[in-house]
């Protein structure tokens, strides 16, 4: 029998909540009050426990956020369908100290009071960390918890928060680079091929929140986030050949083609001027808009001919994205049009403003 002290229960009882083990409820207490120091070195007991809990969790958590769903590929020239265990050999995981210091940080501070220290610490994360640390924003995501995590700077070094979690990571727009992708899109890229559906799942729930946002200064970095992360994301998989792992994109935004786009803005505040909220308006667009490069790449995968290099390749990705299709690609355009028209931002607010007089001003 493995034992333990309270302070190790508790740093292990979140490990298990971060790594998709348990729940957030049960660890809300151990998030939210400040608690004893964590000691810098775990019992041998506590420390086999945590790389217990680390490397199974890992395999769950990516199982859960989509590992577990067949994914068509090519293998040569023939296409396959497999899930991710079947098309990958088992990753060599390491998680390196910055896991066990975020892990620390969280249990050390009080993060929704008054004097939450940093988390001051560097180096550059491990693809292991990259999931880590997802998984922490995944945690705390919509719960007080959250801005406090997202404001510290291991998880804003992280490109994979960054990808998955835009809107918890401040205000500010990362410098992303598509070199800085490089690290996720080696060996197969198997944790963005695990983590498509829920990424997916993020990105809506990021677009449908922008209609609760009140102030336009909200909605125009949120967009300018998302252009940033975007941009440089899909130039990364463009370089690498990898154009299916943006796929999730497209996922992502087909339960939002029926929406008007008022939608997006219907929450900003009226009393801000009209040129303020038009600004906003075209802020919130951003994502239809970077769909405009993925209308391209579906364009040219039409224009691959059977006798052409990368045919299979081109056929196959039309496949995928074919629920999506050119009128779902015609429908975004649209959208993000409306939105960037200043006379649908104006028409897209609550008919309670009373309607202009012919001496006002547009």
């Amino acid at each position: 029998m493995i034992r333990v002290s309270t302070t190790e229960h508790e740093l292990l009882t979140l490990a298990r909540a971060i790594m998709g083990l348990g729940q957030y409820a049960p660890v809300e207490d151990l998030l939210r009050d400040r608690h004893l120091t964590v000691p810098e070195r775990l019992s041998p007991g506590a420390m086999h426990a945590l790389r217990d809990t680390l490397s199974k969790g890992a395999v769950l958590a990516l199982a859960r956020c989509g590992g577990w769903r067949k994914r068509r590929h090519l293998d040569g020239a023939q296409e396959r369908s497999s899930r991710l265990w079947e098309r990958h050999p088992p990753p060599a995981l390491h998680f390196s100290p910055l896991s066990f210091h975020a892990l620390r940080w969280l249990l050390e501070q009080p993060l929704v009071k008054h004097g939450c220290k940093s988390l001051d610490v560097e180096g550059t994360p491990t693809v292991a960390d990259e999931l880590f640390l997802y998984l922490c924003c995944r945690l705390v995501a919509g719960t007080p918890c959250a801005k406090s995590v997202g404001a510290q700077a291991l998880f804003r070094r992280s490109v994979l928060c960054w990808l998955g979690y835009p809107e918890l990571l401040g205000t500010t727009p990362p410098k992303l680079t598509a070199e800085a992708f490089a690290p996720l899109l080696a060996n197969g890229a198997w944790l963005l091929e695990a983590l498509q559906a829920d990424l997916a799942h993020r990105w809506r729930r990021v677009e449908e929140s922008k209609r609760f946002l009140f102030d336009p200064s909200d909605l125009v970095n949120l967009g300018a986030t998302q252009e940033a992360v975007l941009s440089s994301f899909l130039d990364a998989v463009d370089s690498a050949g990898r154009r299916d792992l943006a796929g999730f994109l497209l996922e992502a935004g087909r339960p939002l083609l029926e929406q008007p786009a008022s939608r997006w803005v219907e929450g900003l505040s009226l009393t801000t001027s009209l040129g303020v909220r038009a600004t906003a308006a075209r802020a919130s667009g951003a994502f239809f808009r970077v769909l405009g490069r993925l209308t391209r790449w579906d364009a040219e995968h039409r224009a691959v001919r059977f006798f052409d290099d990368g045919y299979e390749a081109a056929q196959l990705l039309l496949s995928e994205w074919s629920p999506f299709g050119e009128a779902g690609f015609r429908r975004a355009a649209d959208l993000e049009r409306e939105l960037s028209s200043s006379l649908t931002t104006a028409s897209g607010f609550p008919a309670t403003l009373p309607p202009p007089s012919s001496e006002s001003a547009p």
